[in-house]
């Protein structure tokens, strides 16, 4: 399966548990697909955007959400991309693959990581 994760796929994950218990995802999850594994890399990893049902008035902030609608790329659900979750995740913790965003969400997605990381 790593050889054909493209950006852009949604797939599951198994977050690792926190120790200490933070407000980091965790547990079995969504995550959309920014940069696939690299060939020849030390391990095959993935870097993600973790995505949640949950909201509130934080979701709101649109520097560091995306709100994903139920149906776009096989979500059941309406979800929020967590910009401010960026994380690597070894390609052993997939457990499946949902489908696939379109490429104007991906591009959102993507400006959004970038700009947070040019405010550094």
């Amino acid at each position: 399966m790593t050889n054909h994760i493209q950006p852009g796929d949604i797939l599951l994950f198994v977050f690792p548990k926190n120790n200490p218990k933070g407000h980091e995802q965790e547990g079995i999850r969504p995550a959309i697909v920014i940069v696939p594994p690299k060939e020849n890399s030390r391990y095959p990893v993935t870097i993600v955007i973790p995505l949640t049902t949950q909201s509130g008035e934080w979701a709101h902030n649109t520097k560091l959400y995306r709100k994903i609608p139920a149906g776009e790329g096989g979500l059941p659900q309406d979800s929020i991309a967590l910009i401010d979750q960026v994380r690597a995740m070894d390609v052993r913790r997939i457990k499946a693959y949902i489908g696939k965003v379109r490429s104007d969400v991906l591009e959102d997605i993507k400006k959004l990581l970038i700009d947070l990381i040019k405010e550094c």
